[in-house]
């Protein structure tokens, strides 16, 4: 049980022995120490100057020989303070030089091809999409066939709220069978709508946004897409505009 906290808040096994040994000890040379503990005598002091270190462990000189002491258990709970505030203070650290680390990853990432699978998947990649649109950008979307709001009215009704809220405007073809869907949609703020004719309907679904390109199959186990490339984004869009050019109104 102490060895198992112990080792949770950063002791190696060697330390919590030695620490666990001086509580029990109290006082002593290394001899004793080396004895209850089980470690091997060329650790003692590499071990002890840890602990001391931590501020766990003192020491005092008598009769010319090093004597340790375990100081009171209740300064543990000093040392985990100390290390939650270094945690803190990394924590801000790390943030600071986020953005250039982002930036330098995505130097890197001209293209990418991603694979989501099942329904977390599917939900991530809807995340994703609206993780990489702002304000005044606008989605486009085509072929979303009826299983999908059947399986995920819920999720999806909540992702077009939060799609709203964040001012992304949203341009979406359904499949012919979705009108119901599709005419609530229809009264949303910054979305407009459409019907394919069915000859054109899949079963899978296809978003486009900036540089993006974002596949979807819910038939079964969901499995998604997700590319990253301008080229192909291009063709997507021309693609796109082809079919909502064409597609039906309410």
């Amino acid at each position: 049980m102490h060895e198992e906290i112990l080792s949770e808040i950063g002791f190696s096994k060697s330390e919590t022995a030695v620490y666990l040994a001086l509580l029990k000890i109290g006082t002593s040379t290394t001899g004793p120490i080396i004895k209850e503990s089980k470690i091997a005598a060329g650790k003692a002091y590499l071990i002890l100057d840890k602990l001391t270190e931590k501020g766990l462990v003192t020491h005092s000189i008598q009769s010319g020989m090093k004597h340790f002491q375990a100081k009171d258990a209740e300064k543990l709970l000093d040392y985990m303070q100390e290390k939650e505030n270094k945690l803190k203070q990394k924590t801000e650290q790390l943030k600071k030089i986020i953005p250039s680390l982002k930036a330098e990853c995505q130097k890197n990432e001209s293209s990418v091809a991603e694979v989501f699978e099942g329904i977390n998947g599917f939900k991530t990649i809807l995340d994703e999409e609206l993780k990489q649109l702002k304000k005044g950008d606008c989605i486009d979307i085509m072929g979303v066939p009826k299983e999908a709001n059947d399986r995920f009215q819920a999720y999806l009704l909540e992702w077009n709220k939060k799609r709203i809220a964040a001012g992304i405007k949203m341009r979406i073809i359904y499949n012919h069978n979705c009108r119901t869907v599709g005419l609530k949609r229809e009264k949303m703020k910054l979305t407009e709508v459409k019907y394919m004719t069915q000859p054109f309907e899949t079963p899978a679904w296809i978003c486009v946004f900036k540089e993006y390109v974002t596949i979807k199959n819910v038939q079964g186990t969901p499995i998604c897409f997700l590319f990253k490339n301008k080229e192909t984004a291009d063709s997507y869009k021309k693609y796109f505009q082809l079919i909502w050019e064409i597609s039906e109104k309410g």
